[in-house]
C-alpha cells in the first residue's frame, strides 16, 4: 500500500511541476501577427508604421517608461480608425492593418520607452519602442 501511495504522490508532483514549466498568457495563438514588436529610434521626432496581418484587435494599454499609464477609454480602439494624442506620442490606426506611432523629440538625457499593448480575444501582444535620449 505504501509503495502505491508513494508512486501516486510522485506522479502527482511530476504532473503539477510540468504544468507550471511553461506559463500560458492566452489560450489563442498569434492572430494579430505584428510586423515589428521591438524597435529602437533616435531622440529626434519619429514616425513608425507597424502592420498587422490580423484585423480583429484592439489596444489593451499604453505605458510610457514603465510607470505612466494612459487612459484612452473614450476612444473605441476596436474600430479601423482611431487617434490617441498625448504630449509625447500619438497612436493612430488608419485602417484594419496599420498602427502609426509618432514620437515627439526626446529632449531628456534618458531613454524613453513606449509600450503599446494589444489584444485579440484571448491573445495578448505588445509593441515596445525605445527612443534614445539626447
Amino acid at each position: 500500500m505504501n509503495g502505491k501511495l508513494l508512486v501516486g504522490i510522485i506522479l502527482m508532483l511530476f504532473i503539477a511541476c510540468s504544468a507550471n514549466d511553461d506559463p500560458v498568457y492566452g489560450k489563442w495563438g498569434d492572430i494579430i501577427k505584428l510586423s515589428e514588436k521591438e524597435l529602437s529610434v533616435n531622440a529626434e521626432s519619429n514616425s513608425i508604421v507597424i502592420t498587422t496581418k490580423g484585423t480583429w484587435w484592439w489596444l489593451n494599454g499604453i505605458e510610457l517608461d514603465d510607470n505612466q499609464n494612459y487612459d484612452f477609454s473614450r476612444t473605441d480602439t476596436t474600430q479601423d480608425n482611431f487617434l490617441i494624442e498625448e504630449t509625447e506620442f500619438n497612436i493612430e490606426r488608419r485602417n484594419a492593418n496599420e498602427i502609426h506611432i509618432f514620437l515627439t523629440e526626446n529632449e531628456s538625457d534618458s531613454d524613453r520607452i513606449l509600450t503599446v499593448f494589444l489584444q485579440a480575444g484571448d491573445y495578448f501582444d505588445r509593441i515596445t519602442v525605445t527612443q534614445s535620449g539626447k
